[in-house]
């Protein structure tokens, strides 16, 4: 829930109509269609409620997150232009009047007065509608931590930095700059409007209107896929795709999204721990892991949702080529390959120049 709203009927209304309008501004669908979809994401509203509020002017008076300045503060400053040009005896107040008529958020006289003042601009990135916000989303949740704490992304791999850049321009035509420090490749995007989407749970709203690149960014960001060995036999048996997240919320939405796919999936629960280190007490993160298994799995979410990244890339596509094999003739492959450490699998050296054209084709 967001820190701006508390818990009561009035504000559940508030959470609830800022979901119908990031709806409307995403998909353009009907009252109909966005209540469903209300309804299927935990908000309970009539569907008259959902009628007034798109169709006669019933907007809730809230303060405009960074969320909602995201997605119509652009569109307000360039009404407040126009309309000043086209009526240049209207005062603020008429002009804010005006546009809060035709938006669904309410802005400020002050603010409207200091834009066809000349004194301001909108200092807030805009947001397009389009599935690189899911994207976006993906990666947001799968560490909401490391997007709290920060002020962008964060981490080990150049590929996964380059393409969430790519993703953020898509969505906001601003094109992040990416700096190698201390083994991290790091994006700089003070982006209050992803952390809003987080705190007030919103995100759902973006997964549910782009949920397989909303799965790409979340599996891009904590997800893993290994294969499933019996050492003392030397045989390859199956496979495993994982995904790490501490929040239980997001988990069952991925799942959902996943069975809704085809793709079984199961969960398993680690609650933290109490571990004494140097005389201290520190307690373990408590995690929930999503797992699907199997070949067929691996297949499909290959071919739904991957990775974006050269190392995981190639792990499964050798482990597609070795499905037909024999479990043993698949460790024998899989050993030239990969060597077993003594927390996960690691590459020994890249791999056959065949596959790496395989995937450079593919991109």
């Amino acid at each position: 829930m967001s820190n701006s709203y508390g818990q009561g009927r009035e504000d559940i209304y508030v959470n609830a109509y800022r979901a119908t309008i990031l709806l409307r501004f995403l998909t353009g669908w009907g009252k109909r269609k966005i209540w469903r979809a209300l309804l299927k994401l935990g908000y309970k509203v009539s569907i008259n409620t959902v009628n007034h509020w798109l169709h006669h002017n019933k907007k809730h008076r809230f303060r405009p997150s960074s969320l909602e300045k995201a997605l119509f503060y652009h569109q307000a400053y360039e009404m407040a232009i126009i309309v000043k040009k086209l009526h240049p005896n209207w005062g603020y107040k008429k002009i804010s009047s005006y546009i809060n008529k035709h938006l669904p958020i309410r802005v400020p006289g002050l603010t409207v007065y200091f834009w066809i003042t000349g004194r301001s601009k909108p200092n807030t990135t805009p947001i397009k509608p389009c599935p690189a916000l899911g994207y976006l989303v993906g990666v947001l949740v799968g560490d909401h931590k490391r997007t709290k704490d920060g002020h962008g992304l964060s981490v080990k791999n150049k590929e996964f930095a380059k393409y969430y850049a790519k993703k953020y321009w898509e969505t906001t035509g601003v094109k992040l700059k990416i700096h190698e420090k201390d083994g991290y490749w790091k994006t700089y995007d003070n982006a209050g409007w992803l952390k809003e989407l987080w705190y007030s749970k919103l995100w759902k709203v973006v997964a549910y209107v782009y949920p397989l690149e909303f799965l790409k960014g979340l599996f891009d960001s904590e997800g893993a896929v290994s294969p499933r060995v019996d050492h003392k036999k030397r045989a390859l048996y199956s496979v495993k795709i994982s995904l790490v997240n501490g929040d239980r919320e997001v988990i069952g939405f991925a799942k959902k999204i996943l069975v809704d796919y085809g793709l079984k999936a199961s969960e398993h629960h680690i609650p933290p721990k109490v571990k004494a280190k140097k005389g201290k007490s520190k307690k373990s993160r408590e995690l929930w892991i999503l797992y699907m298994y199997g070949w067929e799995s691996l297949e499909k979410f290959a071919t739904l949702i991957g990775f974006r990244e050269s190392k995981r890339k190639r792990r499964i596509l050798l482990l597609l080529k070795l499905r037909h094999l024999k479990p043993s003739e698949r460790f024998k492959e899989w050993s030239k390959h990969y060597r077993r450490s003594s927390v996960h699998w690691e590459e020994k050296l890249p791999l056959f120049t065949k596959i790496i054209k395989n995937i450079e084709n593919k991109n």
